[in-house]
């Protein structure tokens, strides 16, 4: 028998609310619901493909409802909220040296983003 009563700190459920860094940490983790949504209703509009054309206009009909382009807008925009964290993360976790001179962080970002917006284009230029 353990006579031990330890003690649990409370801890309310708004406690990430009490610090700015905290509550866009917790913004950051919400925008994956529209992600994984987004993740679902793509590899939903591929069996759809693979099933036949009734399938694919069905998926097609689901996915221009305004509710799914709500979402797909979200996604969109978590997952450029993911890039701007992760890229701005990169030059602390991999400083990048040429030569003997480390080169800035903002140089490193703004590398990232161009790289971003070249491939956005030259993807959109295939489709």
């Amino acid at each position: 028998m353990q006579n031990r009563k330890p003690y649990v700190r409370p801890i309310p459920r708004t406690w990430f609310a009490e610090n700015n860094f905290f509550s866009w940490y917790m913004v950051r983790e919400l925008t994956i619901v529209p992600l994984i949504i987004f993740t679902l209703n793509l590899t939903a509009g591929l069996f759809a493909l693979v099933s036949g054309q009734s399938a694919f206009n069905t998926w097609v009909a689901f996915s221009s409802h305004p509710l799914m382009l709500i979402i797909n807008v979200l996604a969109l925009l978590g997952a450029l909220y993911h890039a701007k964290t992760f890229f701005s993360m990169m030059p602390k976790v991999l400083p990048i040296k040429v030569g003997d001179k480390k080169v800035s962080d903002h140089t490193v970002v703004a590398v990232q983003w161009l790289l971003v917006l070249v491939l956005s284009v030259a993807i959109l230029a295939l489709v």
